[in-house]
C-alpha cells in the first residue's frame, strides 16, 4: 500500500514538490517517507465519526488558519453542535509553514539562531513555536486548545523539513542528516510527516475533508 502511495509523488511535468525554503537538490526518493510512516497511521489520525471534517492548508498565514480554526468551533458552538462533531486537519506544505510543525526546543535550536522564524513573528521576543503558547479564553487558536476541544490533527510536509535541515545545517555548521534527525523526532503534539505536503493535501481530501487554503 506504501508503494501505491508513493506512486502519486512520483514527479510531473511542471510540478516538482520543492519547499521554498529549500536550496538547491532535492532529498532522494529514499528519502521520501518518513521513517515510521505507514498509509494505516495517516488513516488512522483522519478517521473520526465527526460530521464536520475540515483541511485548512498552509503556506505561511499559520497563525491565521488557526484562528480559522477556532472561528469555525465557535460559530458551530453557537449553533448548539459540539466541538467534537467537527474535526479539524491541518497540512503545514510549504515554505515557512513547516516551521511550525516543530516544539519549542527546535525552534531554540534551529529557528532562532538562524532568524528562520516567519516574518509575523520577527519584532517580538521568540522564546518557542508561538502556536504552542495558550492564548487564554474563548478565542483561545493554540495548538493545546484545539487539541483538547476538537483532536486537531497537523501533517507536515518531509520533503519541505529536508530542505530546511539542509538551509539550517548549512548555516550552524552542522549534519544535514543530523538536524533532519532531531526536527524529525521533535514535531508538535498530533502532528506526523507526510511524503510530501501536497500529497497529504490531496490524501485528506479525498478522506471528504473539504479544504481550505491559506497564503
Amino acid at each position: 500500500m506504501i508503494a501505491g502511495a508513493l506512486t502519486a509523488l512520483a514527479p510531473t511535468s511542471g510540478a516538482t514538490p520543492q519547499p521554498t525554503a529549500s536550496p538547491a537538490g532535492a532529498p532522494s526518493m529514499d528519502e521520501v517517507l518518513p521513517r515510521g510512516f505507514d498509509i494505516a497511521t495517516f488513516d488512522a489520525a483522519l478517521a473520526t465519526p465527526a460530521k464536520h471534517k475540515y483541511l485548512f492548508a498552509c503556506i505561511s498565514e499559520v497563525t491565521v488558519a488557526l484562528s480559522a480554526i477556532r472561528s469555525t468551533l465557535n460559530a458551530y458552538h453557537v449553533l448548539d453542535v459540539p466541538a467534537r462533531e467537527v474535526a479539524p486537519a491541518v497540512v503545514f506544505y510549504h515554505g515557512d509553514s513547516v516551521l511550525y510543525g516543530f516544539d519549542d526546543a527546535m525552534w531554540s535550536r534551529y529557528v532562532i539562531p538562524t532568524n528562520s522564524a516567519p516574518a509575523s513573528n520577527a519584532k517580538g521576543k521568540i522564546t518557542g513555536n508561538p502556536i504552542l503558547k495558550k492564548k487564554g479564553g474563548d478565542w483561545d487558536s493554540s495548538v493545546p486548545a484545539l487539541i483538547a476541544d476538537a483532536n486537531a490533527r497537523f501533517f507536515v510536509c518531509n520533503l519541505a523539513t529536508h530542505g530546511w535541515a539542509t538551509r539550517i545545517a548549512k548555516q550552524l555548521h552542522l549534519s544535514a542528516k543530523d538536524v533532519y534527525e532531531d526536527l524529525a523526532s521533535h514535531t508538535i503534539p498530533n502532528a506526523m510527516l507526510v511524503p510530501a505536503g501536497v500529497w497529504a493535501i490531496h490524501a485528506i481530501q479525498e478522506r471528504r475533508y473539504t479544504p481550505l487554503q491559506f497564503s
